[in-house]
Order: structure tokens, then C-alpha cells, then sequence
């Protein structure tokens, strides 16, 4: 095949893959989940250390005990979930928007659809630990499942998806296991993963395009 075949069969490839694929993430994206994980776990951890109710008392069935503390931790979950979201969304639509494309397309709908199941799953999980007095499952929970709603949309958008959903599984197991040392897992797969994906996510696409 002759150079200029091979370039109008990549150029065509490339048309394809942009037509399937969401390609818009940003790295800034990323660094601010990761921000606001290591924020929510720093929280939390000096609230462990400072408060009379700990994480353990999740597993009393006091329930003076349990309220309060289910309560202090499911608002802090709420609060950086929603202030995660918002900032997440806020960069990938800014740099949707600088490359003149739209946000809310067929790729992009069918991505959230599929994001979204593994993790309501996890949100219902979490309210029957809650009901049985479990809640210190939680943290591991949206681990895994929120490794398995990455893996879900792996293949609609960039390959360091992948990577990142794999970690985030493997992380949420071994605070399973480790039930000890969750907090920290947690502030890994949410905090570091997340910062240095944003990171290799910026310097790949982002910078490149400034």
C-alpha cells in the first residue's frame, strides 16, 4: 500500500473512533476527583481520631451510635460525591466545548447509562449494610463497583480507563480483606489513582492540545 492509502485509512480509522468513542475526558477531571478523595479520607480520618464515635461503632447496634455516625459519614459521602461530580463534569464539558463538539451525544448517553447501573448497585448495597448495621462494607463496596462501572465503559472511551478500573477493583478487594487499613485503600483508589491518572491523562491529551 502506498504512503497516502495508509494515511487516508488512519485518517479514516481516526473519523470512526471519535464517531464511537468518548474521547473528550480531561486530565483536570481527574486531578479533581483525586483531590476531592484525599479531602473526604483526611476528613475522615481526623475525624476517627478525634471523635468518641469511630468507624467501628458502624458495626454496634447501638442506635444512638450508629445514627450518629452513619450520619456523619453518609453526609460526608454525599458532599463529595456531589462536589466531585460537579467539578468532573465542569472540566470534561469545558474541553468538550473547546473542541466545538457536543457533550450530550448518542456516546456520550450511552456511557452514563452504563457508568451509572454498577454504581446504583453499590448505593443500594450500602443502605442494607446500613439497615444490618455493616456500613463499615461501604467504603470497599464503591470501590469494586466503581471499578466495575469504569470497566463497563472501557471501551467507549480513552484505553487508560482500563488501567485506572483495574486498580480501583483490586484496591476495593484488598480493603476487603484488610478491613483494618479500608480508610487507606479508600484514599488510594479515589485520591492517588485518580490524581496521577489525571495527571498522565493531561500530559497525553490535554497539553498536547493547549
Amino acid at each position: 500500500m502506498t504512503n497516502k492509502a495508509i494515511e487516508d485509512l488512519n485518517q479514516i480509522k481516526s473519523i470512526m473512533e471519535r464517531s464511537t468513542k468518548f474521547l473528550s475526558l480531561s486530565g483536570w477531571s481527574g486531578i479533581w476527583v483525586g483531590l476531592c478523595g484525599l479531602g473526604a479520607s483526611a476528613i475522615l480520618y481526623w475525624w476517627q481520631t478525634s471523635s468518641t464515635y469511630t468507624y467501628e461503632d458502624l458495626t454496634t447496634s447501638d442506635p444512638y451510635q450508629t445514627s450518629y455516625t452513619a450520619g456523619m459519614l453518609l453526609s460526608l459521602a454525599l458532599i463529595t460525591f456531589i462536589v466531585a461530580v460537579a467539578g468532573g463534569f465542569y472540566f470534561t464539558i469545558k474541553k468538550t466545548r473547546k473542541q466545538g463538539k457536543s457533550f450530550l451525544n448518542k456516546v456520550t448517553k450511552r456511557l452514563l447509562v452504563r457508568f451509572s447501573i454498577p454504581l446504583i448497585v453499590a448505593g443500594i448495597l450500602c443502605l442494607i449494610f446500613y439497615k444490618h448495621y455493616l456500613l463499615q462494607l461501604a467504603l470497599p463496596t464503591t470501590l469494586v463497583f466503581y471499578g466495575l462501572a469504569l470497566f463497563s465503559v472501557q471501551e467507549d472511551t480513552v484505553k487508560e480507563v482500563k488501567g485506572i478500573a483495574a486498580l480501583e477493583i483490586i484496591l476495593g478487594l484488598l480493603a476487603f480483606y484488610f478491613i483494618d487499613y479500608t480508610l487507606l485503600f479508600w484514599a488510594l483508589g479515589f485520591g492517588l489513582v485518580h490524581l496521577l491518572y489525571g495527571a498522565i491523562l493531561w500530559n497525553k491529551y490535554d497539553k498536547i492540545k493547549q
